[in-house]
């Protein structure tokens, strides 16, 4: 079932009116207030399904926020929406229980996502949580072709866009087949969604898309 009723605590009007925009193209409810303090008493005067809650805020610090909104909206899915999106931060915010972290600037399209996964579509019949990231990973290719040769198939960049226990969506300018099989890794190893991959980092290319010379795909873990 879609949310009924949405509040989004940020103080940066061009993003709020982009989300009323969306939000009022598919008939939800949606409140807006610039600050923590705002946040709370909204949530005390009114039940609320999904929040979308900045970081940084005038008056306070968003992760700070969430044992307070717990404790007044214990049902409510937070999603961190914000430009700091450090190491610290993420795991901060991935302990702490919000539904997703998205990094600003951000593609509306990562909402209508969100609010997909609430409405019980197909993101939401997934046997465990993802996590939409834009997190740089290393790639390598388990058995390369020699047509492949104008790569290096053991050290290729690509970048992260979900992750979740079961495998993860990447973009990258490797021609990545279905059926291979690849290893990854995220760069930074003490990045908290490290724990989503398995030891040997070891997945099949499950699906490809190609869409202006960037493929995308999606990867299933072998364990």
């Amino acid at each position: 079932m879609t949310p009924q009723k949405v509040l989004v605590v940020d103080d940066d009007n061009l993003i709020c009116w982009a989300l009323q925009k969306k939000f009022a193209s598919l008939a939800l409810t949606a409140r807006f207030v610039g600050n923590a303090r705002e946040a709370l008493a909204e949530l005390r005067d009114d039940s609320c399904d999904l929040i979308f809650l900045d970081i940084n805020l005038p008056d306070g610090n968003g992760i700070d926020l969430l044992d307070e909104i717990r404790k007044v909206a214990p049902n409510a899915r937070i999603v961190i929406l914000s430009a700091d999106a450090s190491e610290e931060n993420r795991r901060r915010a991935i302990a702490g229980g919000v539904a997703q972290f998205i990094e600003k600037p951000f593609e509306i399209s990562d909402i209508h996502k969100i609010l997909r996964t609430e409405a019980g579509d197909v993101f939401s019949k997934r046997k465990s949580p993802r996590y939409l990231c834009r997190v740089p990973v290393r790639i390598s290719i388990v058995t390369p072709v020699p047509e492949e040769s104008g790569f290096d198939p053991h050290n290729l960049a690509g970048l992260m866009a979900d992750v979740g226990a079961g495998g993860l969506r990447i973009h990258t300018e490797y021609p990545l087949r279905a059926g291979q099989r690849v290893r990854a890794r995220i760069e930074a190893e003490s990045d908290p969604l490290s724990k989503f991959l398995p030891p040997r980092g070891i997945a099949e290319v499950v699906w490809v898309e190609l869409e202006g010379g960037e493929v995308t795909a999606g990867l299933r873990f072998l364990r």
